[in-house]
C-alpha cells in the first residue's frame, strides 16, 4: 500500500510503498476514505513521533477484512465507517467502561501505531462506527474531530441560555462553534488573531469576533461583561488564566487545546468567582454516536469548515503549509 509517513528530515513527510497490514486479534483492516490533518500531528512531528510514523486518526473509510476474535457477522466488507483511534487492553476497567484512551496500554493510531494517512489502517473491530448513507463525501473523515467538540461542550454543560467565548479558532475552536449554534446559544464570541479564522467562525455560527492581539477595548469589554462559558481552545501557556478572567461569576472554564509546558494561573480568580475548571480530552463512545446522528441528520452548520481535500501524494505538501502557518479550515486526506 502507498502511506505518508515522517521522513528523516523532521517534520518532513514522504510518500511510500509499505507492506499491506493484517487484522489480528479483534481487530479490522480498514480501507481509508478519508483521513483529516489534525494540529496534534503536527506537534508530534517536530519531536515525539518516530521517523517512519504514518500519522493520521480522524479516520473513514471501509472495512475490508476482519480478524480472527471478531464476532462472526459483526462486520461485512464494504461498510463504511468511522474509526474512534484508540487501542487498548480491552481487559481492565478502564477499557471495560468504554475509556480505553485512560487504559495502561492505550495507543493512538497515528502515533502509537499506524495511523490513516494511508491507503490501508488497522483498527480495533470495537471502535469501528457504522455511518449511515446519510453521512457522505468529506463529513465522514470529521467524525472524530466534531466528537472532540461534542465531549467538550458537554464538559461545559452548555445550554441555551449560555453566553459562550471561544478562544482559538483552529478546527477544534470552530467545531465548538458549529456544537454551540446546534444546541440553540445565541451569543457565541471568538477570539482568533487570524481574519480568515474569524471569518469561518462567523460563518459557522459566531455572533461575534476579536482580533485579541489588536481589540484590547473589546477585550476588555468581554472580560468585565463575563461568559458563562469559556473554551480554551489555543494550548497557549497564560491561555487558561485570560479564560478565568473572562468567565463570569459561577462560570465554567473548559480547557481544550494541549498545553505541554508549565503554565501559571491566578487561583483567586477561580476562587473569588466560584469557577468549575475543567478539561476535555478525547471522547466517550456516547459523543461519537451522537456526532454521527447530527452529521446523518444535517443539524451541524459545517459550510467551509473543510478547507479541501489532497491526495497522497500532496498530502506533504500540504503538511508543510499547515506547518508554515496556513490558515483556514480542515484538510482532509482522500487516498
Amino acid at each position: 500500500m502507498r502511506a505518508v509517513v515522517l521522513s528523516e528530515s523532521r517534520p518532513e513527510l514522504e510518500v511510500v510503498e509499505l507492506p499491506d497490514p493484517e487484522p489480528g486479534e479483534g481487530e479490522a483492516l480498514v480501507r481509508v476514505s478519508g483521513c483529516g490533518i489534525c494540529g496534534s500531528d503536527l506537534h508530534v512531528a517536530t519531536a515525539v513521533a518516530p521517523v517512519g510514523m504514518t500519522f493520521g486518526h480522524e479516520i473513514a473509510g471501509t472495512v475490508e477484512a476482519v480478524g480472527p476474535g471478531v464476532e462472526p457477522g459483526a462486520w461485512s466488507v464494504g461498510e463504511t465507517v468511522a474509526v474512534r483511534p484508540f487501542t487498548g487492553c480491552g481487559h481492565c476497567a478502564q477499557c471495560r467502561r468504554g475509556r480505553a484512551d485512560h487504559c495502561d496500554q492505550f495507543a493512538l493510531l497515528g502515533l502509537g501505531r499506524p495511523g490513516g494517512f494511508a491507503e490501508l489502517v488497522v483498527a480495533q473491530a470495537d471502535e469501528l462506527y457504522r455511518l449511515p448513507a446519510a453521512v457522505t463525501g468529506v463529513e465522514q473523515a470529521l467524525v472524530e474531530p466534531m466528537a472532540i467538540a461534542c465531549r467538550a461542550v458537554r464538559r461545559g454543560g452548555l445550554t441555551p441560555r449560555d453566553t459562550v467565548v471561544v478562544l482559538g479558532a483552529g478546527p477544534i475552536g470552530l467545531a465548538i462553534v458549529a456544537w454551540a449554534r446546534y444546541l440553540g446559544v445565541e451569543h457565541i464570541t471568538v477570539s482568533d488573531p487570524s481574519a480568515s479564522r474569524r471569518a469561518l467562525a462567523a460563518r459557522l455560527g459566531a455572533t461575534r469576533t476579536f482580533d485579541p492581539l489588536v481589540d484590547e477595548l473589546e477585550l476588555l469589554e468581554v472580560t468585565m461583561t463575563g461568559a458563562s462559558v469559556v473554551f480554551e481552545c489555543t494550548g497557549r501557556p497564560g491561555m487558561i488564566r485570560q479564560a478565568m478572567d473572562i468567565a463570569a461569576i459561577d462560570g465554567r472554564v473548559v480547557v481544550v487545546g494541549v498545553c505541554i509546558v508549565d503554565d501559571v494561573t491566578f487561583p483567586y480568580t477561580g476562587l473569588n468567582k466560584e469557577l468549575d475548571v475543567r478539561y476535555a480530552l478525547y471522547y466517550e463512545r456516547g459523543d461519537f454516536t451522537d456526532t454521527i446522528d447530527a452529521l446523518a441528520a444535517h443539524r451541524l452548520a459545517l459550510d467551509g469548515f473543510v478547507e479541501g481535500t489532497v491526495s497522497l501524494d500532496e498530502a506533504p505538501a500540504a503538511f508543510a503549509s499547515l506547518l508554515a502557518g496556513a490558515e483556514g479550515g480542515k484538510v482532509v486526506i482522500a487516498p
